[in-house]
């Protein structure tokens, strides 16, 4: 197995892949396409909600420039958007024509301090939302990149923000409004693709918004109704992610949500379904599990995490949990992004000699349809109040 995966990737099968008709993606792709190859590259908090381009930043000495890639295309070339500076947290909308990222550079020349969030459209930069401030940073945008939400300890939308870190807003208008509320710490902001959700973590109090130390998951809409929590734990819930459809928001959680509400001490990977108000926890494992992230599959979504530097992916409906095959290495990310078939992941399993580790974690893309994941025996999803969403 791991020669025929050397000679799969090693002898440059993707280069055929520029011809390649849309609906034969996963028959023409090889089972494992590198898309970096040095470096120590991070994957984005949200999965590209797309099916051809992803965004990411990848370290080169003192910079991390942002780049887009084009994975059935030409997977070898990366097309930069920024060079210079420490640019990261880069957000790409659904037809690969915008990407969001925040930087401590100032590509446009135009004087702001600090970080700020810069946009590149169809390749060329714009700017995004100015900040005095120059706190800016954590982008996310919608299906057109029109909208985009991020976090800043400014008063950016004059409600009077003393410093706290909130949740801002920009519509396709320009204007801008804060979505989080109190003098908590509010971040790690996303939108949906679809349906006109937002969602973010903060510490504040959803009564008199005094900050409570311990982060819940909040819901609400671009449309500007009042955001609201849908987690109540005693310990953090954090690092919400959209399903690209926007039907299922999933996330993180050190507390016993379905039960007492305490701390575990370890986080679990929580699945929530904003049309029936309805949870699932979908692992229980003793190390924990973290970064979540979710796309929409046929009629299911497939959600993926990481255990104890292991990647896995849980299909909610079929309420089955698989693994993904890295014989050796350390995971630090898996996103279900680009298609049915596919998957992204960040790790220090080599994969192109198909044994033993790199020094830094390199990103590739893996073709389910011809390296199948593996059915995991273990618990199903306990759903609370009720199981919103009816299985298979």
């Amino acid at each position: 197995m791991r020669r025929t995966l050397h000679r799969l990737v090693a002898l440059g099968a993707v280069a055929s892949l520029a011809a390649t008709p849309a609906l034969a993606h996963h028959r023409q792709t090889p089972p494992v396409v590198p898309l970096t190859t040095s470096g120590d590259t991070a994957l984005p908090r949200q999965p590209a909600a797309g099916r051809s381009t992803i965004t990411l930043a990848t370290p080169q000495g003192a910079d991390t420039p942002i780049v887009t890639v084009k994975p059935y295309k030409t997977p070898s070339v990366q097309t930069p958007l920024a060079t210079a500076g420490d640019n990261q947290n880069p957000a790409i909308s659904y037809t690969g024509n915008v990407v969001a990222w925040d930087t401590d550079a100032d590509p446009l020349q135009i004087g702001l301090p600090g970080r700020q969030i810069v946009v590149a459209q169809s390749g060329f930069l714009i700017a995004g939302p100015t900040d005095p401030t120059g706190t800016s940073t954590n982008p996310s945008v919608d299906a057109t990149g029109g909208r985009i939400i991020f976090e800043s300890t400014g008063d950016l939308a004059n409600t009077g923000n003393a410093g706290a870190r909130q949740v801002f807003l920009r519509q396709p208008t320009g204007g801008v409004s804060q979505a989080s509320i109190g003098v908590g710490t509010s971040r790690n902001p996303v939108l949906a693709a679809r349906k006109g959700r937002l969602a973010f973590e903060s510490t504040s109090d959803p009564g008199d918004g005094h900050d409570t130390g311990v982060e819940q998951i909040w819901l609400g809409t671009v449309t500007g109704g009042p955001a609201a929590p849908i987690t109540d734990g005693l310990a953090p819930s954090t690092v919400p992610s959209f399903s690209d459809d926007g039907g299922v928001l999933v996330f993180q959680s050190r507390a016993n949500l379905a039960t007492d509400k305490t701390d575990t001490g370890v986080p679990q990977v929580f699945a929530y379904d904003p049309k029936s108000s309805t949870t699932a926890q979908l692992t229980f494992d003793a190390g924990g599990c973290s970064d979540p992230a979710v796309t929409k599959v046929n009629r299911d979504w497939r959600i993926g995490f990481v255990c104890d530097g292991q990647p896995y992916y849980f299909m909610l409906r079929e309420d089955q949990r698989y693994a993904i095959p890295t014989p050796g290495g350390s995971t630090s990310r898996l996103l279900p992004e680009l298609g049915k078939h596919f998957v992204v992941l960040a790790t220090t399993f080599d994969f192109i000699n198909g044994t033993g580790t790199t020094a830094g974690h390199q990103v590739y893309m893996l073709n389910l349809f011809k390296q199948p994941a593996t059915a995991v025996p273990g618990p199903a999803a306990v759903w609370f109040p009720f199981q919103g969403i009816h299985p298979l």
